[in-house]
């Protein structure tokens, strides 16, 4: 039984409880004429009222090749309800064949954003890799999904061949673990 119908650009691919009367969404944005994908997104739904559905907040990044692993994979997604701590794994990657190419600054690692009904604001990104080692690194079956968790305070989070820890309070490193720190070149083949 549909109750309501909202019209908003992009699409969400995976939705997130948050309480009886919050949801959130994660996605694409899109252009609303083409279609065209020309970012990721996060929404806040206001579901009190399913007659009457709501967006309360949106947060975008304007990137084409932005995306979250998050999206496929609900246990790369994590909220923490208490601090409002919403924690992604994001990439940001160029297209080598389009004109905007040099324009695009990659990132693959976690994002933290807080949200609420006032507004949804990135608060500190972890990088899991330098831009330059995206194209040029070591490919071996040692891969580790992303995921993230958080203990005490701190935020663990895990991606690729990394480990990282980060103070949530701070936003500092307090320690880092790579799996290819003791790998010798035939171990490997170049991605």
């Amino acid at each position: 039984n549909v109750t309501d119908e909202l019209k908003i650009s992009g699409f969400s691919s995976y939705l997130h409880p948050v309480g009886d009367d919050r949801l959130i969404a994660i996605g694409k944005e899109a252009n609303e004429t083409t279609g065209r994908i020309t970012g990721f997104q996060i929404t806040l739904f206001d579901v009190a009222d399913l007659h009457h559905t709501k967006v309360l907040q949106r947060y975008t990044i304007n990137q084409r090749w932005a995306s979250s692993s998050a999206e496929g994979d609900h246990l790369a997604f994590r909220y923490l309800p208490t601090s409002k701590l919403l924690i992604l794994p994001i990439s940001i990657r160029t297209s080598w064949w389009t004109r905007d190419h040099k324009k695009v600054n990659e990132f693959d690692g976690f994002e933290v954003f807080y949200v609420a009904d006032e507004g949804i604001e990135k608060r500190f990104s972890i990088s899991m890799t330098g831009s330059t080692s995206l194209n040029r690194g070591c490919w071996y079956d040692a891969y580790l999904s992303p995921r993230s968790m958080v203990f005490d305070g701190d935020l663990t989070v895990v991606k690729g061949h990394e480990y990282l820890s980060y103070a949530l309070d701070t936003e500092q490193l307090r320690w880092k673990y790579n799996l290819d720190q003791n790998i010798r070149k035939n171990q490997c083949s170049s991605y």
